[in-house]
């Protein structure tokens, strides 16, 4: 992990953020362009209906794939969220959740990245975003 993006060595060291730890987000594994995240869910991440908000989803999906677009920045470079489009494709009320982000196109001011979270098997969402280079 020598090659990485000093503030994603560090995320990747300490295995989170304060906000990530706040959700609960894990750190899984990481490499250049990809980052795999998990989140086991509890009663404090579902909506009024019982169900994980789809803004814990988001979360989860946007820590990703920021991880993975500052797996492929220059040391000197952040990034900040510029657009996310996410489908969701199934509710969920508890279990485990995995979520990779998979740089599709770095370039020189924006990268985009696809996102996804699974649950045993299924896809719960799809998200794709782009990526500023600051």
């Amino acid at each position: 992990m020598s090659d990485l993006h000093p503030a994603l060595a560090a995320f990747s060291a300490q295995r989170s953020s304060a906000f990530t730890a706040l959700v609960g987000i894990e750190f899984t594994a990481i490499e250049r362009g990809q980052c795999t995240l998990r989140l086991a869910i509890e009663d404090k991440h579902f909506n009024s209906t019982g169900r994980a908000h789809g803004g814990v989803v988001f979360t989860l999906l946007d820590s990703a794939m920021g991880a993975a677009a500052f797996s492929v920045l220059e040391p000197h470079e952040v990034t900040a969220t510029i657009e996310c489009k996410i489908n969701y494709t199934r509710a969920v009320t508890g279990g485990e959740l995995e979520c990779t982000g998979k740089v599709m196109h770095a370039g020189t001011r924006t990268i985009v990245v696809d996102g996804e979270v699974w649950q045993d098997g299924a896809l719960v969402a799809k998200c794709l975003g782009t990526f500023a280079r600051i």
